[in-house]
Parts: structure tokens; sequence; C-alpha cells
């Protein structure tokens, strides 16, 4: 049994590299970039108002101002603004020439003889100027790291319809064991539903990796086999759970040793999921998790989540925030590290859920992280700092 600190050094170490493709840009949400996105034009491309108002000039403010024109968003002023004038203008419309200033439109009144007054407190002149924000050839986005929504409205306002992305990781799942049962069945006497390999493709998903099911695995050898001898093939990857003990039917790690794979460990000190058998082979990965759910879904988070971001080519790795823990905490046994469900309250503060143990599955839904937990600490008083992983 080794810490899981090294355990977790010997993974990592173990990423190589998925390449990259191009796609499109609805496409691109959730993948890792791999190139600079650029910006083609300043932003703004000219000065523009920020708001609804009157352009005119600043030393003209305490006078009354002959309105000469509307100019609308997307529309061209066509008239200068010279002295005593100004334009009604719209947020967003270009400015005119000879304006060096906007006021609201709540700060206007319009007089008996047609002009327009200004009522406010000349303040700052709401005018946003030609590439204040970005300019053109300015690197906006860059690699390695996973795009979100708020990048892809970058990428569409640089004019970026096709991006370079780390090709996705393929990741098969199987299920090991004659109890299990898929979820669209009744489990019979001895018999439950297998919930496992749709938690792991859902979280795969999540990841921005491309999962595939390969079903249940008897509990033989042969089976066993066939099934992650297939998996291998048709991915870089491979997640089994169940069958990694050392029962009469856990036929995992003879077979993982029998396809030629080198297991670096096969027993981790941590909580949940101490039995973990961890194979290499030839651009070939290969986790073999426990079958019980809280255990598979906490590896699956702190150990193969951060391998898969590694793989794409992302510059950061998904890691622990630093929170205050709202209530005092105890563990009978300290001898592993343990990974702890928890919530977070509006004050931010971390809140052990209740929670029974690796089979308790349930208990994930109320959980927001998981709390880590030191070798050798069974004890943390309220208000303390606690490393917390988010889920």
């Amino acid at each position: 049994m080794i810490k899981f600190e090294t355990a977790f050094n010997i993974v990592m170490e173990s990423a190589f590299t998925t390449g990259k493709e191009e796609v499109r840009l609805m496409s691109a949400l959730g993948r890792v970039l791999v190139d600079n996105v650029r910006s083609d034009m300043d932003m703004p491309p000219f000065d523009k108002s920020a708001v609804d108002g009157f352009a005119c000039k600043s030393k003209d403010l305490g006078m009354p101002l002959k309105m000469i024109e509307l100019i609308a968003a997307g529309a061209p002023p066509k008239k200068s603004i010279d002295d005593g004038t100004c334009s009604r203008i719209m947020t967003g419309a270009a400015i005119p020439d000879g304006a060096d200033y906007v006021f609201m439109l709540e700060e206007s009144e319009e007089t008996e003889d047609g002009y327009i007054r200004f009522t406010g407190k000349a303040d700052k002149p709401n005018i946003s100027k030609a590439a204040e924000d970005v300019i053109a050839g300015e690197i906006l986005l860059r690699p390695g790291q996973f795009i979100r929504p708020q990048d892809i409205a970058i990428m569409a306002m640089t004019g970026t319809t096709a991006v370079l992305v780390g090709k996705k990781v393929r990741v098969g799942v199987i299920s090991t064991g004659n109890e299990l049962v898929e979820p669209e069945e009744k489990p019979s006497a001895s018999q439950i539903r297998n919930s496992n390999a749709w938690q792991l493709l859902a979280q795969i998903e999540r990841a921005g990796a491309e999962g595939k099911y390969y079903g249940i695995a008897a509990d033989e050898e042969k089976a066993t086999t066939d099934l992650i001898e297939k998996a291998m093939q048709e991915n870089d990857m491979v997640l089994i759970t169940g069958g990694v003990s050392k029962g009469d039917f856990d036929f995992v790690p003879v077979v993982l040793s029998k396809l030629g794979l080198i297991s670096h460990f096969d027993s981790v000190a941590v909580q949940p999921g101490k039995p973990m058998n961890f194979c290499t082979g030839q651009r070939k990965i290969v986790f073999a998790l426990p079958g019980n759910p809280v255990s598979s879904f906490v590896q699956f988070e702190v150990m193969v989540r951060p391998l898969l971001a590694k793989m794409m080519g992302a510059r950061s790795i998904p890691s622990d925030v630093i929170l205050t823990l709202g209530t005092d905490f105890s563990r009978k046994r300290a001898e592993r590290m343990a990974w702890i469900p928890v919530s977070i309250d509006s004050k931010g503060e971390v809140l052990p859920v209740d929670y029974h143990g690796s089979a308790h599955i349930s208990a994930l839904s109320d959980a927001m992280g998981l709390m880590r937990i030191p070798q050798g600490q069974s004890w943390i008083q309220k208000g303390e700092q606690v490393s917390v992983r988010q889920i």
C-alpha cells in the first residue's frame, strides 16, 4: 500500500498527449484550447457612446444645445458637433466628430423653444474609446485552458469560427460482477443495479473526454479478458470497476497482468478507494477501481480527472480550494488519507454531509465537495482551514 500523493504522482507521470484537431465554434465548449486566439481588430473599433443620451462638447454643458441629428447604433454620424449643438445618440453608436462628452437622457430636458439642456452634474464623459478594451493582434485566449461560454463569446467577437483543441481522450468503461444488472432491469434477490458505469460515463463527459460503455463482465476470466482487451484496443484509457480485491472471483488483476500491462500499484492509503490497480501499456492506461460507487466516484475526481486534463493539454488541473470548517470533525481511524463528502453553506463554510461509507452513493447528491483529511489526522476543530475538491 502506497501513499495517495505517491500514487497521484505515478499517475500524472504516465500521461501522454492525444494530439489536436480543429473544431467549429459551438463544438469547442469544454475542450482544451491548443493555440492562441488573437483579436483581428481593435475593440471597440471606434469611439462609441456608453449610454443613451446626447453627444456634445463638454465646454457647452451649461448652455442650451440645438439637436442636429439622431445617431442610431450601427449608423455612422452624418454631421459634426459644432459649438452650441448636440446629437441624440444611442448606446453603442459612433461618436460624431467634435463631441467629447455624452450626457444621459435622464439628465436632460427640452426647453420651450426646442433646445436640449443638461440638468445633471458633469462627471465621466460616457464614451468608450477605440481600442480601450482590445488592441488588434492582442492574444485574448491562450493554449491550455478549458473553453467556457465566455470564451466562445470572445472567439465570436474576433471572428474565430474554428479553433484547434486537444483531442478528447477515449475512455472505455467496464463493470464487473455477476450481481449487477442494468438500470432498466428489476434486480432479483442478491442483485443490484449497475450505477458505476453510468456515473463514470457522466464524469468522463463532464471532464471533456469521450466515454464508451462495454457492459458488465461476468465473474469469470475469459469474459473479463475479452471485454478488457476489446476496450483497450479501441481506447486510450480503460476504467474498470469491481473485481480488484483478493476474492475468489476477482479476476481483474490477473487479466491485466496476462494482457502484458505493467502494474504500478494495487493498493493506496486512501479512503474511500484503497483497492485500486493502476496499469500502463504502450500508450494505454488502465484504472481498476473499487466496485463501491462512492469509491469509484471519488477516485475518478481526485485521480482520473486530473490525468484526463493533462492528456488533453490543459495547463492547470483540478485542485483544492481552502475553506473554513463549520463544525468539529473527527474520525476513529486515521491510518489512511480520507476524502469526506461535504456541503458548503451560505457563509462559505464546509459541513460534512450524512455519509455512511463507500456504498452510500445517495449521500453525494447533497455534497458540493470532497474534504481532504491528511493521513494521521483524526480531529479538525471548527474554524480551521481545510482543503476541498469541488465536485
